[in-house]
């Protein structure tokens, strides 16, 4: 669901619109994630070590679903650039989860909430990215 209404602030974008994507968090791409980035923690790809911590599968790397959140909005938005962004995490995102990421504008930032299932689902992390327009210059 996308609600585009774009207006150019300067230094900052002012979206005024509000989307949703879900995505399927599967153990391939958290694997392939792992692989990527070196990040082998069993927790994250094997079962066992999973239930020993207290979940029902592997759970997704923090930082995958961060990229995740901001790979949706940069598809989207192909001449905004993200200079800086947080994100507060609830709780985990076990594997073969579908995530729903939910995305809203306020002033240069876009404020975005991952949810398991759909936009009334469990809470599993909250942040922000400020978004810039343009090209960035290093």
């Amino acid at each position: 669901m996308r609600r585009p209404i774009h207006h150019d602030r300067g230094n900052g974008v002012d979206f005024g619109w509000r989307q949703m994507r879900r995505i399927q968090i599967t153990a391939a791409a958290i694997r392939g994630y792992a692989e990527l980035t070196g990040d082998l923690a069993p927790i994250h790809l094997q079962a066992e070590a999973a239930r020993q911590a207290g979940y029902q599968a592997p759970i997704a790397h923090g930082m995958y679903l961060m990229g995740v959140a901001q790979s949706i909005y940069l598809e989207e938005h192909r001449t905004h650039w993200i200079p800086s962004y947080n994100m507060k995490f609830h709780r985990p995102l076990v594997q073969d989860t579908l995530a729903c990421f939910v995305y809203e504008a306020c002033g240069d930032s876009i404020q975005v909430t991952i949810r398991e299932q759909d936009e009334a689902g469990e809470i599993i992390a909250k942040g922000a990215f400020i978004v810039r327009e343009g090209v960035c210059s290093l």
